[in-house]
């Protein structure tokens, strides 16, 4: 089904929470932790009426410069393309780059600079006899915590009206596209003014970058929808409104539907309508919504989408609507959403990597959260290995179950070590756990990957990304200050439910038993045959809490010093290991 039968469909017809503690955003903490691969241009929006104004930044005399920075930094016009400092944004794609454009390097300054940082257009722009007009732009950028900002005056530079591109509270470490083509309706300030003037202004600390071009103000339509953004998802037992683009039939739930809708029209929309659509399957609607002039506001569908029982990919059309005409209705749509329905993968992220996320060569985790609909068997996890990990990098699975009771995430099982080798780079990997887990309905499971890392040696593990995932929804544990910390860019960390999966690996049997198994404050290990090897105890958060050198058949290990708990106790020797799992009572 076309786009153009859902708009015609179209025309003729929230906030959660969870137990856990709120955890701040590791892109924030640490700003290159998260790698970026290359974006695609947007979808390049129609000019808007006449074109009163507009400027290519090919003579810089028409700009001044002042900022109050430190050090100081002013914007500067440049035409090297590939000046970007994100590679996934370079070089830029703006329509007239070769004439230049305006370009400011926050990144450059280091991590005590700090950039407040304005160019002003030198003329005047004469605007009488447009009572309707908006700035429009091509732009570029990547978030942290960095504030961009379009000025208007009207009465020639003597006082500013601020319209906000981003206000630093977006989701860290997200790129915009290559060019990302920007709206604002500034009729409340330069419709029919004769002495308008534009100054662009960026603020940040160590930030990353702005880069501008192709300014113009135009004439601005009565009625303009815009769908802003998707917001979908699935709710469960975690309280956030988690999407699935992969879905095994067995935790099959229904699926909501909706969009941000913008009118950057002159005139209020009191109808406005986001729909959903699946060919032969599915069709949904929100209820007619009023959105003022300027402002925005979140859309759902009133009826959910249930998958049937079987394999198949969906194709979500989606878009915004009202009963007014639109003279430009290009961007009343957003690309397709694809649902994958199948037997064994429960997936979040979008399929291809788009970036990476690591920790410098230091020891991490990272995954994403999973709601259980009905119980199931998970035997592995599936994770995408980044191309820019290093090659010998020890890597493990982990699965922790969120515990709503005391509001943190309880160990359960984890996968071997694993060596990471050519072929796995920018490849997916499965590891299974040691014992298959039981996983209960209505209940919720992280699924991560990490490793303890080479103490910086290299880049170690460099976990794939794809997408965005809400705020306290996708996972980060980091060795260094063993804290746990939310991400924005959507892990490639998937459950696999193959019921097969492990079946023809060379698994090893138990080398040692363990008793008494609950054990009080000592621990007998007897072991198959001599040895001469190591045994580690880890803790449910991984931890390596004792270690041990032992030979010969039998060893006893004190635990008045650890915690009542479960732990595991793994045995490594010439090459072999061994886990199993210990629980001690005091």
């Amino acid at each position: 089904m076309k786009n153009t039968y859902l708009l015609a469909f179209l025309i003729l017809s929230s906030c959660y929470s969870f137990a856990q503690k709120k955890m701040t955003d590791i892109a924030a903490q640490k700003k290159n932790i998260v790698v970026s691969n290359s974006v695609t241009s947007s979808k390049q929006e129609n000019s808007k009426g006449i074109t009163i104004w507009q400027n290519d930044f090919s003579n810089s005399n028409d700009w001044a410069y002042d900022n109050t920075s430190s050090p100081y930094l002013d914007w500067t016009i440049t035409t090297a393309a590939d000046t970007i400092p994100v590679p996934a944004l370079s070089p830029a794609l703006f329509t007239s780059v070769g004439n230049g454009f305006a370009f400011i390097n926050s990144d450059a300054q280091g991590q005590n600079g700090a950039q407040n940082s304005n160019m002003t257009y030198t003329g005047t722009i004469n605007c009488t006899g447009y009572a309707n007009v908006s700035l429009v732009f091509e732009q570029q950028y990547r978030t942290y915590l960095d504030t961009r900002i379009m000025r208007i005056s009207n009465d020639g530079g003597l006082t500013w009206t601020d319209f906000i591109v981003t206000d630093g509270t977006e989701p860290t470490a997200q790129n915009s596209n290559n060019p990302d083509v920007f709206s604002i309706n500034i009729s409340s300030v330069a419709g029919n003014q004769a002495n308008v003037k534009v100054q662009i202004n960026y603020q940040g600390n160590w930030g990353w970058y702005w880069a501008v071009d192709d300014i113009k103000i135009v004439e601005t339509d009565n009625y303009d929808l815009k769908l802003q953004t998707t917001a979908w998802g699935t709710d469960g037992a975690f309280g956030a409104r988690l999407p699935y683009y992969q879905v095994p039939i067995a935790q099959i739930a229904p699926i909501n539907f909706g969009g941000v809708a913008k009118n950057i029209g002159v005139q209020d929309i009191s109808d406005a309508t986001f729909g959903a659509v699946i060919n032969g399957v599915y069709t949904g609607t929100s209820a007619p919504t009023f959105i003022a002039a300027s402002s925005l506001d979140t859309l759902w569908c009133a009826s959910t989408f249930t998958p049937p029982a079987a394999s198949a990919i969906h194709a979500v059309e989606l878009g915004v609507m009202s009963s007014q005409t639109e003279p430009d209705m290009t961007n009343n749509t957003m690309p397709n959403i694809n649902i994958d329905v199948n037997n064994n993968i429960y997936a979040r992220d979008k399929g291809t990597i788009l970036g990476g996320i690591g920790n410098a060569g230091e020891g991490y985790e990272v995954g994403n959260m999973f709601d259980i609909f009905s119980q199931a068997t998970l035997k592995g996890i599936d994770a995408y290995i980044h191309p820019t990990a290093a090659v010998g990098g020890e890597i493990f699975v982990k699965l922790y179950y969120n515990n709503v009771v005391t509001g943190v995430f309880d160990f359960l099982d984890e996968s071997l070590p694993y060596i990471i080798t050519t072929a796995d780079l920018g490849q997916k990997i499965t590891l299974t756990l040691q014992i298959p887990q039981t996983l209960v309905a209505n209940e919720s499971y992280l699924a991560m990957v990490g490793s303890y890392g080479d103490g910086g040696v290299s880049n170690d593990l460099i976990t794939a990304t794809s997408g965005s995932s809400a705020p306290q929804t996708a996972f980060y544990y980091d060795y260094t200050d063993q804290t746990w910390y939310y991400t924005s860019s959507s892990p490639m960390v998937r459950m696999n439910f193959d019921p097969y999966l492990g079946l023809n690996e060379n698994t090893t049997e138990s080398e040692f038993s363990i008793y008494p198994n609950p054990s009080n404050n000592l621990v007998n290990i007897q072991f198959k045959n001599e040895n001469d090897g190591m045994i580690y105890i880890k803790n449910i958060a991984g931890q390596v809490v004792k270690t041990l050198k032992v030979n010969g058949l039998n060893t006893h290990i004190s635990t008045q010093d650890l915690s009542a708990g479960t732990y595991l106790i793994t045995w490594i020797s010439k090459g072999k290991t061994s886990t199993s799992k210990l629980v001690i009572q005091h």
